[in-house]
């Protein structure tokens, strides 16, 4: 589900490409479309991939029972990670493992990419204790040991950015949100849930109409923007000014004066947390100060009506 700290990444990223190229405005807007597509894409292969690494194991015991010669590890295996409740209440109450398989984003070859997270897995001191402890594990304890493996091990998989980058241009920069906002949904999950959000595009038309008009409300008041910027700068470091820096702080001023029922405050903090990942923690002190004076002029002189 696209929410609206993606929605603001994908419109810094966006008008910044946007002011590098010399295409159309129009094509503006079907960027910001496939964009979003993409990482609604994304999030649903997250999301089946949890299903898709638990079947390959499954898949794994049962050949290892099939051998010539099975040994007993073999024929009686620790079952608790293909058991996992988290993994089968996806399979069963979510549409993300067929949504992949309509958008053409799984692939027969990609048993490596499930083997090579499979052992990363197994290596990890999380899994070691999960499949090691006495009691069967709760939902909570399921739920914490995919939790894990999507904060430790999904990030650092070279074989995973691999298949992120040859599946769409978008993904390998949008991963690091998409966990986020995958792990905040599956730590809200409860066993009663009947079904699990399949990360539809738009939670609700006002998060739709606050994505397109944010992107516009940023492109059109760009250089309105920066000249506020650089008014309030001094020369030698308004030429100094890096362009993403820039950018996040325009972005800011458009939601700020375009947006009357969002608190200053949350998109100070939404901007600043942008620029400390884009740039660096310099910069977001910078742009706080830079983005707090342009608002505080603009309250002086009744351009908005907020705190």
């Amino acid at each position: 589900m696209i929410n609206r700290l993606l929605i603001r990444i994908k419109t810094v990223q966006l008008v910044y490409a946007c002011l590098q190229s010399e295409e159309p405005r129009v094509f503006a807007d079907e960027k910001l479309r496939e964009s979003l597509v993409a990482t609604q894409k994304l999030y649903n292969y997250l999301l089946a991939l949890i299903v898709l690494v638990t079947n390959y194991r499954r898949k794994q015991l049962l050949a290892a029972k099939g051998k010539f010669l099975p040994t007993r590890d073999d024929l009686n295996p620790n079952t608790r990670f293909v058991d996992n409740k988290l993994a089968r209440m996806i399979a069963e109450r979510s549409e993300a493992v067929d949504y992949c398989e309509r958008e053409g984003l799984t692939s027969d070859f990609d048993t490596e990419l499930y083997r090579t997270i499979l052992e990363a897995i197994e290596q990890s001191e999380a899994y070691t204790q999960y499949m090691n402890q006495r009691e069967t594990p709760t939902f909570e304890q399921d739920k914490e040991l995919w939790l894990d493996i999507l904060s430790t091990i999904i990030p650092q998989c070279e074989k995973l950015d691999e298949v992120l980058e040859e599946r769409d241009i978008y993904w390998n920069d949008d991963l690091t949100t998409v966990l986020k906002t995958l792990t905040q949904m599956i730590r809200n999950l409860k066993p009663e849930r009947e079904m699990i959000p399949a990360g539809k595009l738009f939670r609700n038309e006002e998060d739709e109409r606050f994505a397109r008009d944010l992107f516009h409300y940023a492109l059109d008041d760009y250089y309105d923007n920066v000249k506020l910027i650089d008014a309030i700068t001094p020369n030698w470091e308004a030429e100094r000014i890096a362009l993403m820096d820039k950018v996040i702080m325009a972005c800011a001023l458009a939601e700020i004066r375009h947006f009357p029922d969002i608190a200053i405050a949350i998109t100070m903090n939404e901007y600043i947390e942008l620029a400390k990942h884009y740039s660096s923690a310099k910069s977001a002190s910078f742009a706080n100060g830079v983005i707090d004076k342009i608002a505080s002029k603009w309250r002086a002189e009744n351009v908005i009506f907020k705190r």
